[in-house]
This record gives structure tokens, sequence and C-alpha cells, in this order.
């Protein structure tokens, strides 16, 4: 019980979980202070909105998933993925969620198992109500996996942070692993 509420904890979460799963090595990484994020970084991750509605003003197009992994336990559902713009496919994100299924609608959470769009998508169309928390910003050295996730990575460190979203009532929603390509 102390090992699983320590994993929850760690700032990769649920990144590091869906790694270990799919058998790729931890990601080095460093926990860094906002203001150690240079633009336009800062701008896309230092905030307490949504990343899909930044991503989407930043880079002037709808953005869509293109699912990497996942699963489902009825509980929670798990995903790892590239997030991409509709037009021009542009990949504008590398990360994983941890969705809690009972905190959503049905509607909902068919939406989020389909897995063509993302959950602040999801969540700012039905007009749920939500607050983003970031948990930690986080300076990331690429792996394979990420360069395989992005294509090609021309940067020593690409930033993300670590963030949970919760109900008003204080319920988690997601926990969620959000890291940016070299901009």
């Amino acid at each position: 019980m102390a090992d699983s509420l320590q994993f929850l904890s760690e700032p990769l979460y649920p990144l590091s979980l869906i790694r270990r799963i799919r058998g790729i090595p931890k990601l080095i990484y460093q926990e860094v202070e906002p203001d150690e994020i240079p633009e336009p970084y800062f701008s896309l991750l230092v905030h307490e909105g949504d990343m899909t509605s930044r991503l989407e003003s930043f880079h002037e197009e709808d953005i869509k998933v293109k699912k990497l992994s996942s699963s489902n336990d009825g509980i929670s559902y798990f995903r790892e993925v590239v997030l991409e713009t509709i037009g021009t496919q542009k990949t504008a994100e590398y990360g994983a969620i941890e969705i809690t299924l009972k905190s959503l609608e049905d509607e909902q959470k068919d939406l989020v198992i389909e897995g063509k769009q993302p959950l602040g998508g999801i969540l700012n169309d039905a007009r749920i109500p939500y607050s983003s928390a970031p948990r930690a910003f986080l300076k990331v050295v690429p792996d394979d996996a990420i360069i395989d996730a992005f294509g090609s990575v021309e940067a020593d460190y690409l930033y993300g942070r670590s963030n949970e979203i919760t109900s008003y009532n204080g319920n988690t929603i997601a926990r969620i692993v959000e890291i940016l390509p070299a901009l």
C-alpha cells in the first residue's frame, strides 16, 4: 500500500507507470521552478487552465489525440498520447493521463474511451466545471520513446508539467504529465 501511494505522488505519474508497464526506461528529469522555464514554454505550462485550450491558441488549430497505448479497468482509464494539430498534424505534446471514470457522466466517459479528443476539450464542450493545478514543472532529457513520439527532437531538454484536474467538490478527475516538443 505504501509503495502505491508513493508511486501516485511522484511527479511523473501516470507516465512513469505506463512506461514501466511498456518496458520503457525511466525518464531523466528534474523539477524546476516556474521562473526557470523559458518562453514560449512558460506561457504554455505555467497556468491553472487546461492544456488543450493553450495548445489550440498557440498553434491556431484544434487539437486531436493520437493514442500510443491505453488501458481501462473500469475505474481508471490510462492512456499515453501525442497531441497533434488537426489541420497540419503538427505534434503539440507528448504525455500520459489517468482519468477517474466515475468522475464523468456516461457521454463523457464514452468520448474519453473513444480516444480522439483531449480531456480538456471534452470537459469544456460539456461545460463541466473543474480546477487545474500543476503539481510540478519538469525539465526532461528526451529519450528514445520521446524522440519516437515527436518524430525528432533537436534539443537537450524539453519542458513539461505534472498536473491534476479536480472537480469543484475536490474529487480527482485526472492526473496528467504533459511534455512539450522543442519550440
